[in-house]
């Protein structure tokens, strides 16, 4: 990804946009007796299309604003989303391919993952929760939540940055096609006075 100014500005307004939803409709809305929650899956996105230095800098921002906003202990989401930025920008930089399937299974694993970090996180530092099996149900659901949400927000955060993203070839992918092509046309009978 390309940091312009104007990308900046609009990484910035994704930030705040996505925190805010969070805290004041997702977070309130509940189906199945369990709420959504997005913003793993957007530390995700901006990692598998940025790389590791915008995922860990989105997620700790998006982690930040969540937890200024809410109750809970501040700092604890910003450090597990700045992780979870960080490994999924980490995968994006050893040239591996993303398409929508990667993104959706990346995004199912970094909820599950953050819920059950930030779950440990709270009964350590003694705030007031306790974990129990009766949880289990609700992580599923989160997860299954997270892998549905992302595909919206993965068009979205792909489109508003979509002048900013760099589409890396593998470049040997394309040297072994250019060797093909040159030993096909060798392969190929033509004019035997053409190579004297």
């Amino acid at each position: 990804m390309i940091i312009t100014a104007r990308a900046a500005a609009r990484i910035a307004g994704l930030i705040l946009l996505f925190t805010i939803l969070q805290v004041s409709f997702f977070s309130q809305v509940e189906l199945l007796g369990t709420s959504m929650w997005i913003l793993p899956a957007c530390a995700v996105i901006f990692g598998l299309l940025g790389g590791s230095l915008i995922g860990a800098t989105v997620g700790f921002a998006i982690g930040f604003l969540g937890d200024a906003l809410t109750d809970g202990p501040l700092g604890s989401a910003c450090l597990i989303f700045m992780a979870v930025g960080y490994l999924a920008g980490m995968y994006r930089e050893r040239g591996e391919f993303v398409d929508r399937p990667t993104v959706l299974v990346a995004s199912g694993i970094a909820t599950l993952g953050a819920n059950l970090a930030l779950g440990f996180y709270t009964v350590l530092v003694g705030f007031d929760s306790s974990l129990s099996s009766s949880l289990v149900p609700d992580l599923i659901l989160q997860t299954f939540y997270g892998v549905l949400l992302a595909i919206p927000l993965y068009a979205l955060i792909h489109r508003v940055l979509r002048p900013a993203l760099i589409y890396e070839t593998d470049s040997r992918d394309s040297l072994d096609d250019r060797l093909d092509t040159w030993m096909d046309e060798l392969d190929t009978p033509g004019d035997p006075e053409a190579f004297r």
